[in-house]
């Protein structure tokens, strides 16, 4: 029994001497790993700001094909968002960014990677200012929705089975 402890006992050292050379041997490798220097992401000569501006003062089709919209009616919305005091320009995004970034996801089904690298902002900002902007629409549609006071569903619809049941209204009283 004797024999056997020791030869466990010598097995446990040995395991342990090599433990400790794999121990210096991953440490500065893992420290190495943890203080890499970041490489920078957004790059672009053409940050946020330039870009809108770039858009909304170069040719009248750019605004039409980045934002779906023409330029006087982009700034009338800005304007209306600025006035009714449903968006803030912040330190980083100006409401016209703000905007752009939304029009710009919407109108061309754009990823949060492609509006970060479009508009050289972190994800974060982009997240934040995106929900924001969907924050507002219930507001928005308040003030250029309006439902007709009789609710009469046009007769094509109301022929045809495979749209009125998308088209009817339960009332409850």
């Amino acid at each position: 029994m004797d024999s056997w402890e020791e030869e466990i006992r010598r097995f446990m050292l040995e395991e342990e001497e090599e433990d400790d050379e794999l121990f210096f041997v991953l440490v500065p490798a893992l420290q190495l790993g943890m203080y890499d220097e970041k490489e920078p992401e957004h790059t672009s000569v053409l940050t946020s700001p330039k870009y809108v501006k770039e858009v909304l003062e170069g040719h009248e089709r750019w605004c039409k094909v980045d934002f779906r919209m023409e330029f006087e009616i982009f700034i009338a919305i800005v304007h209306f968002l600025r006035v009714e005091n449903l968006l803030h320009d912040t330190r980083g995004v100006m409401i016209e960014e703000q905007f752009a970034m939304f029009m710009f996801m919407l109108s061309h089904n754009a990823s949060t990677e492609r509006l970060k690298k479009r508009f050289q902002h972190s994800g974060e900002t982009i997240h934040r200012k995106i929900t924001e902007f969907f924050d507002i629409i219930p507001a928005l549609t308040h003030k250029f929705l309006k439902l007709p006071d009789v609710y009469q569903t046009h007769v094509k619809i109301v022929s045809d089975p495979r749209y009125m049941p998308f088209f009817q209204v339960s009332y409850r009283y």
